[in-house]
């Protein structure tokens, strides 16, 4: 009896110490998971602090000027902020180790177009202004132009080219397309005419590189005389095809021109000698439109007669050859109305890619950040989002915030 009842007692001892055992092992798992716990709830709610804390470092030249939200950084650099925002927020914490910290800013570098594009939308859909020149005197520029390679290879467009598609902007205006339904305003260009200058308005804005920056998002020249001399060229082009297509469409000026033929070059050559004359017409109607243009008058896209303002007289002498004008003055028509310059600009631009328009959107912010703000400035060191990982007591955390 007396032996049975120790040997209960021993199963007894060896069930409690198991039970005891058991306990202390889930009292330490216990622990450690909530030690884990604690961790990731701390390093959950630093690292989205930190991400914060980087996006609230915007450059303010980028945002006031161009309404642009982005940060100074690049891979290096946000490793090395996050290293320092973690060493001090996880100074006093022995527990807590931090290993390997990695940065992945290759999706919100503002030098891609993609991140330019969603930035412009966002900016044009705010309502966000440039701010305004504080001088009440008009800023005189030499006529620039950049020819420093160092600098041109930088730029984003670098590479790229594009030529307008102009012919198929006239097919549509004599489709019957007006200016109106032809534009149609989309963002990227409303952005541009906020942001940026053009020959005939400088919309009060700070001073800048280039005076002719729309001029230079359509032509792509790194000369505020070039980029002016091309797009003046595509205007008279464009009114060249469409004066040419007013006067076929015109019994009176047509059997006009053929009068005129017929005294010049009588039988069957003078059908021909009709073809050089309306086109020359068209042509020196399209220089005195353009010289219209400059002096801030309107030119319509598809004229009428009384749109229409040189006479047989006013271009040809009596023996058939070309009368010399002055080029910067203009002759006026019975009635003026339709389009100012800036909306021939506007015609312009819906003749190129949105990626095209974008490439040379960032180069001129690129090229007003070096002239105005920072010499080596560039847009490729910064970045409008933050995609980071790091590694604390043998986990990776990943974090990742925009504006």
């Amino acid at each position: 009896m007396f032996k049975l009842l120790r040997k209960k007692e021993g199963s007894f001892v060896i069930f409690a110490l198991m039970l005891f055992t058991a306990t202390l092992i889930m009292l330490i798992a216990l622990i450690d998971a909530s030690a884990d716990l604690a961790v990731k709830g701390s390093v959950n709610s630093f690292g989205i602090l930190w991400s914060k804390n980087m996006l609230g470092k915007y450059d303010l030249y980028l945002k006031e000027r161009y309404g642009i939200l982005g940060f100074y950084g690049n891979d290096y650099s946000v490793e090395e902020d996050i290293r320092t925002y973690s060493d001090y927020s996880f100074k006093t914490k022995a527990y807590i180790k931090t290993g390997k910290i990695e940065s992945d800013s290759s999706g919100y570098n503002l030098s891609g177009t993609k991140q330019m594009e969603k930035a412009v939308i966002e900016a044009v859909t705010a309502g966000i202004e440039p701010v305004k020149s504080s001088s009440n005197e008009d800023i005189v520029q030499p006529d620039r132009t950049i020819t420093a390679e160092w600098i041109i290879k930088a730029l984003p467009s670098y590479g790229t080219s594009e030529e307008l598609y102009l012919s198929g902007l006239v097919k549509q205006i004599k489709a019957g397309l007006g200016a109106e339904n032809l534009i149609k305003k989309p963002i990227i260009d409303k952005y541009i005419f906020t942001f940026f200058k053009d020959y005939m308005d400088d919309r009060d804005l700070t001073e800048t590189y280039f005076s002719n920056e729309i001029e230079y998002i359509i032509s792509g020249k790194l000369s505020d005389v070039k980029a002016k001399k091309s797009v003046e060229t595509s205007i008279k082009v464009m009114r060249n095809l469409l004066n040419l297509y007013y006067l076929y469409s015109c019994p009176e000026k047509r059997q006009g021109a053929l009068a005129l033929a017929e005294t010049l070059t009588p039988g069957p050559a003078a059908v021909l000698t009709q073809a050089v004359i309306l086109e020359t017409w068209a042509y020196q109607e399209a220089e005195n439109d353009i010289n219209i243009l400059y002096e801030g008058g309107s030119v319509p896209l598809i004229k009428k007669d009384t749109n229409w303002a040189l006479t047989l007289d006013n271009v040809f002498n009596e023996d058939g050859t070309e009368k010399k004008h002055n080029k910067n003055k203009s002759i006026k028509p019975d009635v003026m109305e339709g389009e100012k310059y800036d909306t021939y600009l506007a015609i312009l631009l819906c003749g190129l890619t949105n990626e095209t328009k974008l490439l040379r959107i960032m180069d001129l912010i690129q090229i007003n950040g070096k002239y105005s703000y920072c010499a080596e400035f560039l847009l490729n060191d910064y970045c409008n989002g933050i995609k980071y990982s790091i590694e604390v007591n043998g986990h990776t955390y990943k974090f990742e915030d925009k504006y």
